[in-house]
């Protein structure tokens, strides 16, 4: 099965929002802007665990945590205003503040039940095979993929299903019940939009486990134990293997003598036998003489042991897995998610954040896994090595304006023909940025390495008046292309995915066909004074780190020079014989990074400091840049 539509009102920080999601799916944004709530709300329609929990919804997870009426929380908050302003009155008379205050009292019973908020989740699935057809024949429901809309209503006669796809709709709400002073919930399926929730069909937890949707969470797999706990994953596990635990009795009958060389200590029998004693002045224990007490490992239930039951892992020290190390703990539950869909041959799968506590490697073997096993993925992440992996249709930012209404935006179309232009390298470099609050696009690698660099050096440090912060920890990335028409379809292709974005180029001739191409664009450009970063560095670094460069540069293609013969130069001729070297050296890092490993706040460039002043400001929303700026 497959989700075409998601839609969500008044949960948590969402006010309302809808969703027509691809096969795979990556939700990027900045933190809490809903990303989490979306995966949560499909949680609570299509997970099955949720039929067998109590307190599934509570106040929290209400949009602004209004689960009241408004007319009761105006009365409620007029009636704080009162008291408050009672309390301040000392001189007015009591008989008169009472008449200043609202009774809230039985004011809830004298509203109908549709005026309490709701949560509302709806999700509409497709791709049923002729099994899931069957299932759920009862509760189809029309689709069309083109329009992707669901079909209400059709003329006498005509087949709803005609030009359309078979689906179900499901819907999850949530409300507050002031009879039960509680949280209530129904999850059901929906035929026709006027419906009622009384009115429809109930989606029972066989059917949640037909639909096969899946979710992880880093955080569950820190501390709970692997059980026999039906309700719980491994549980999941065990039934969509068609596997059912056997021999119950044998391991109670086992455990029935498990603790007895504890408890035969003289010191402990000692104290149950006085504890025996002592209930006996009280009530007779057990019909045979003697009586006696003793403690066992269970309750002598099969539910004991599925839930106290826990999965080692056989080592030279055996210890239960959610002992074992982060990674262990968080593949042990991955694990079981895809080992439920290879059995099943489909499933949809949430992941939240699936790189915690994995190694890079780890992370592009797991994604790969899931990718190939799903029939659908939603995920959350902020990692490239992840995103990487996924095909760029499914890639959207998650926003949310100040209402609480959330929109998710894929990349643009032409995104692909984008990320096929540059080498896999950039790819993860695309990556990066898409997981981050702002890029900088520049021509060539060695304008990459000098502008992050500057930027660490510049970290905490004054200048122009204020405070900076290297870009990485600003959250920008710095990405580089080939040529200038590139770096500005880079740049077009960031800017159109919602990245604040800054384009960064060397001086460029009147003749540069992209002078034609700069007044159109939205985004700032800045253009350096100089023709290349090698004739900028020559010109402007300090000369005694330009004769360091001629006679003792580490990591140089080119032949050093004698450093008596450096000293003797005039500063004309040590600018032009460093030009030659940094052009002999072009694409060196590790050049370039022992360059600036010899620079500190003083002896940087006063233009490198500008530009990144400049950038920091822009991309921090402090300072606003046309679309053209020279800097130096």
């Amino acid at each position: 099965m497959r989700i075409v539509r998601i839609r969500i009102k008044n949960f948590r920080c969402i006010r309302q929002t809808e969703i027509f999601p691809k096969r795979h799916n990556v939700f990027l944004g900045p933190n809490n802007v809903g990303k989490t709530a979306v995966l949560e709300a499909m949680n609570l329609v299509l997970n099955p665990e949720f039929m067998a929990r109590q307190g599934a919804i509570d106040e929290n997870d209400f949009f602004n945590r209004s689960y009241l009426p408004t007319i009761v929380n105006e009365a409620i908050v007029s009636s704080e205003q009162t008291k408050m302003q009672n309390t301040s009155e000392d001189n007015t008379d009591e008989e008169d503040k009472g008449l200043n205050s609202k009774p809230t009292e039985n004011l809830q019973e004298q509203i109908s039940e549709e005026a309490y908020p709701t949560i509302r989740i709806e999700v509409v699935l497709v791709d049923l095979n002729s099994e899931d057809q069957d299932e759920f024949r009862e509760n189809l429901v029309p689709w069309v993929e083109d329009d992707a809309v669901v079909i209400e209503s059709s003329e006498a006669g005509q087949d709803p299903f005609q030009n359309a796809v078979p689906g179900i709709r499901v819907v999850f709400e949530g409300w507050y019940d002031p009879e039960e002073d509680d949280f209530d919930c129904k999850t059901f399926f929906l035929r026709h939009e006027q419906m009622t929730r009384e009115d429809c069909q109930t989606l029972t937890r066989v059917q949640k486990r037909k639909i096969g949707f899946l979710i992880y969470r880093d955080f569950r797999a820190l501390t709970w134990p692997i059980t026999l706990d039906p309700s719980r994953l491994f549980g999941r596990l065990i039934s969509s293997q068609d596997v059912k635990p056997r021999h119950f009795q044998e391991a109670l009958s086992a455990l029935r003598t498990a603790l007895e060389p504890m408890t035969q200590d003289d010191d402990f029998i000692s104290l149950l036998n006085s504890y025996k004693s002592e209930l006996e002045r009280f009530l007779i224990l057990s019909e045979s003489r003697p009586s006696a007490l003793n403690f066992q490992v269970t309750d002598g239930t099969r539910t004991s042991i599925k839930s106290e039951a826990q999965l080692y892992v056989r080592d030279l020290v055996e210890l239960p897995i959610q002992k074992s190390g982060a990674g262990t703990r968080s593949l042990a539950i991955l694990s079981m998610l895809t080992l439920i869909m290879r059995r099943r041959g489909r499933g949809i799968l949430a992941l939240e954040e699936p790189e915690t506590f994995l190694f890079p490697h780890a992370q592009r073997r797991v994604i790969d896994e899931c990718l190939s096993l799903a029939s659908q993925t939603f995920i959350t992440t902020h990692s490239p090595y992840v995103l990487e992996r996924i095909p760029v249709d499914g890639i959207g930012r998650i926003e949310r304006d100040a209402s609480g209404n959330v929109r998710w935006s894929r990349l643009p179309a032409g995104t692909v023909k984008v990320i096929n232009l540059f080498s896999k390298r950039l790819r993860q470099a695309c990556c990066e940025a898409l997981l981050g609050r702002g890029v900088v696009v520049v021509e060539g690698d060695s304008d990459k390495w000098w502008i992050l660099g500057v930027s660490r050096i510049l970290n905490r440090q004054e200048w122009k008046g204020r405070r900076q912060e290297a870009l990485e920890l600003l959250g920008v990335s710095v990405v580089s292309a080939d040529t200038n028409g590139d770096v500005i379809r880079l740049a077009d292709f960031f800017n159109n995915a919602g990245i604040q974005v800054v384009a960064v180029f060397d001086h460029l001739d009147d003749a540069d066909p992209i002078w034609g191409d700069v007044p159109k664009l939205t985004y700032p450009c800045f253009f350096l004074r100089e023709s290349g970063l090698e004739r900028l560095l020559s010109k402007k670094l300090p000369l005694n780190i330009l004769q360091q460069l001629l006679y003792s540069a580490q990591y140089s293609k080119s032949e050093l020079l004698d450093q008596s013969q450096v000293m003797v130069m005039d500063t004309e001729e040590i600018r032009t014989k460093a030009f030659e070297m940094l052009c002999a050296n072009k694409g060196s890092a590790a050049m370039h990074e022992w360059i600036l490993s010899l620079l500190d706040v003083t002896t940087l460039p006063d233009i490198f400091k500008d530009l990144i002043d400049i950038l920091s400001q822009h991309l921090a929303g402090k300072e606003r840049f046309g679309t053209l700026s020279l800097v130096g």
